[in-house]
C-alpha cells in the first residue's frame, strides 16, 4: 500500500491458523510439545489422553519500507497471541514476535539471534522447532553482509539480549553484566548452503565470573536425484551456559549452578536434528523429522530437571492454493531427568492455515 505523497509504502500480512492436537498419552502442554512438561512415568498424569483446539500461533505483521540514497529502510512488526495462558476460556494475550528495523547492513530490534539459522529448519505441523535446534528471537544490534562479489558467501556480527537463568540454591545474587556476542558464516552453492554460528557470553554470582559460549553448524541440501522440490536439512549444536536459546529451556534455571562458594559452574550442552521433506506432487509433501539434545548437569542441579529428551515426527502437507495449508502430523517425544526418571508420550496434529 503506497502511503499519500509519500515514497514509503506498508504491507499488511499474516495468517489465520487453527491448529487442533490428540495425545495418546499425555505431553503436558496441550498447545504446543514442551519435553521438560512431559509426565513421568507413574506420575498422575502419565497415560492421559488429551485432545485441543487452539488459533494461538495466528500472526499479524506490517512491513514497513521507504528508499533511500543507499537502498532501503525496513521495519518489521509482527505479534501472536503466544503471550499468556488461560485466565479465562480462549483469553489469549498479545506476545510480540518481532520489532526490528534495518538500513543497509545493520538491523535493530527483536528479531531470530544470529545464532539461529531459520532457514535450515524442517516444516511442521505442530508449533515449535525441532528439539535439538537453537531458535531464539532476541534483542539487540547486528550486522551481516555479503562479502563476495557473487553473493556465495555471507558473514555478520551481532550484540544480544543476555538472560543467563541460573538455579541458585544459596541464595547468591546472579546478573547478566555483559550482553552475548554472536557471528556467523555462511555460504550459498548451487547444490545447498552451510552455516556456521559462534556464541560468546558470560555467567555472573557475587563472586565468580564463567565465559562460555557454543556453535551451531547447520545446512541444507537439494536432493535432484529424487525430486526437484526434495531437500534435507540439518543441525548440531553444543556448548556451555545457553541453554536459554532453546525454547524447550526458556525460564527453567539451566544454564548453571551457583554453588555454595559462590562459584559458576555452566550446564553443558549438545543437540542436534535432521530432517528431510519429500513432495509427492506440486501440491502434497511430508517431511520426517528426528531431534534429540542432551544436556552435562553441573553438580547441585536439581533431580528432577531435564536432562535429555528426543522427539521424532512425520507429516503430511496439502496445500491446494497458495494461501491455503492444510495438514497432518504425528510425533512421538520422551524426556529423562537427571535423577534417571523418564517419560513419554504421542501426539498427533492436524492445522488448517489461511494467509492473508
Amino acid at each position: 500500500i503506497k502511503l499519500p505523497d509519500s515514497q514509503a509504502s506498508v504491507k499488511i500480512g499474516g495468517f489465520v491458523r487453527l491448529e487442533g492436537s490428540y495425545d495418546f498419552d499425555s505431553l503436558g502442554f496441550q498447545d504446543a510439545v514442551n519435553h521438560r512438561r512431559i509426565p513421568l512415568d507413574g506420575s498422575p498424569e502419565d497415560g492421559a489422553n488429551q485432545s485441543r483446539f487452539h488459533v494461538r500461533n495466528s500472526r499479524f505483521n506490517i512491513d514497513y519500507r521507504r528508499p533511500i540514497e543507499s537502498g532501503q529502510i525496513r521495519a518489521f512488526l509482527e505479534f501472536d497471541f503466544f503471550g499468556g495462558g488461560d485466565e479465562f476460556i480462549n483469553n489469549y494475550e498479545v506476545r510480540i514476535r518481532h520489532v526490528a528495523a534495518n538500513v543497509g547492513n545493520f538491523y535493530v530490534g527483536q528479531w531470530w539471534s544470529q545464532f539461529t539459522d531459520f532457514a535450515a529448519s524442517p516444516e511442521t505441523v505442530d508449533f515449535g522447532p525441532p528439539l535439538g535446534q537453537p531458535v531464539l528471537r532476541n534483542p539487540g544490534v547486528r550486522w551481516a553482509k555479503d562479502i563476495d562479489p557473487e553473493g556465495a558467501w555471507r558473514a555478520g556480527l551481532g550484540i544480544e539480549n543476555p538472560a543467563g537463568d541460573l538455579t541458585d540454591p544459596q541464595d547468591q545474587f546472579a546478573s547478566d553484566s555483559v550482553p552475548n556476542f554472536t557471528g556467523f558464516v555462511e555460504t550459498n552453492q548451487h547444490w545447498g548452503r552451510v552455516r556456521l554460528a559462534g556464541l560468546a557470553l558470560q555467567l555472573d554470582s557475587d563472586t565468580d565470573t564463567q565465559l562460555t559460549g557454543g556453535f551451531n553448524l547447520t545446512g541444507r541440501s537439494n536432493t535432484p536425484w529424487l525430486s526437484d522440490r526434495d531437500n534435507l536439512v540439518c543441525g548440531v549444536s553444543g556448548g556451555e551456559g545457553f541453554t536459554h536459546y532453546y525454547s524447550v529451556f526458556a525460564g527453567a534455571g539451566l544454564e548453571g549452578v551457583i554453588d555454595a562458594t559462590g562459584a559458576v559452574d555452566a550446564t553443558g550442552i549438545l543437540g542436534g536434528y535432521v530432517g528431510f521433506q519429500h513432495w509427492w506432487s506440486d501440491t502434497w509433501r511430508s517431511t520426517f523429522v528426528a531431534s534429540a539434545i542432551e544436556l552435562d548437569a553441573p553438580d547441585g542441579s536439581v533431580g528432577s530437571s531435564f536432562d535429555s529428551g528426543e522427539r521424532y515426527r512425520v507429516n503430511l502437507v496439502w496445500t491446494p492454493k497458495t494461501d491455503v495449508t492444510l495438514g497432518f502430523e504425528y510425533s512421538h517425544a520422551s524426556q529423562e531427568t537427571f535423577d534417571g526418571r523418564s517419560g513419554d508420550g504421542s501426539r498427533l496434529n492436524a492445522v488448517a492455515r489461511i494467509d492473508f
